[in-house]
């Protein structure tokens, strides 16, 4: 509904600016540790093991949270809130190295290649909504091939299903070096609500190097757009 008020108001498809403050997106859960009684009960609540109590006070991982509130409900001295900033996504540590040597190669363009081994595939309509009309992805020079032999890296989403496992590798190393590898979605991080099944990996990062992380389940349009322009240098 909000998107249709903007559409009328600005008279246009496209929004002049995608990354703009969202009062509606969810983002990190904020920790009191003023009103934190240590309590467990939000430890207790998650069903994803986001939350540890370091120091008698809760701890959020924010890359595993899927943001579903849980905690903040059942915290019964409200000392969790949520800030609704999604710009989390987090360059991980190889690909800090890998940004600084292929910077220069991709900060004008970056071509990727979707792969989806074995998402709900909510991630899956989020990325395809940051490349539609409203959001439009392509006005910052990235674009999706079909092929990973276009590719300078692949987007994953989901827990890598068994069956994914082969299909997921033989993509990866199709594609030419330095191969950029972004990690979508929690269940693409570490298995999210799925890390204990029977059928799939706990962490894409056993498979292969993961080199950016975008949090959440899903991730907004927003959040995946922010993710990007922050790899390519083009958002702090």
């Amino acid at each position: 509904m909000n998107i249709l008020f903007d559409r009328m108001k600005n008279k246009k498809e496209t929004i002049k600016n995608p990354l703009y403050e969202n009062p509606y997106s969810y983002g990190k859960i904020i920790v009191d540790n003023d009103k934190c009684s240590g309590c467990m009960q939000c430890k207790n609540t998650c069903i994803v093991n986001a939350i540890e109590m370091k120091n008698g006070k809760a701890d959020i991982d924010y890359k595993k949270c899927i943001y579903c509130t849980d905690c903040i409900e059942a915290c019964k001295s409200q000392a969790l809130t949520n800030s609704h900033d999604y710009k989390m996504a987090d360059i991980e540590e190889i690909g800090m190295s890998l940004k600084e040597r292929i910077h220069n190669r991709f900060n004008r363009s970056l071509v990727l290649r979707s792969v989806d081994t074995g998402s709900c595939n909510g991630c899956m309509l989020e990325i395809s909504a940051s490349q539609n009309t409203y959001y439009e992805l392509d006005r910052y020079g990235i674009k999706f091939a079909a092929s990973p032999r276009h590719a300078d890296g692949i987007v994953v989403t989901g827990p890598v299903a068994i069956n994914m496992k082969e299909a997921l590798l033989k993509t990866y190393y199709a594609m030419a070096e330095p191969r950029i590898v972004i990690a979508v979605g929690s269940c693409a991080y570490d298995g999210g609500i799925f890390k204990n099944g029977y059928g799939n990996f706990e962490e894409l990062n056993k498979i292969i190097p993961v080199d950016l992380t975008i949090p959440g389940c899903p991730p907004s349009p927003q959040a995946v757009i922010y993710g990007m322009l922050k790899f390519m240098n083009k958002y702090n």
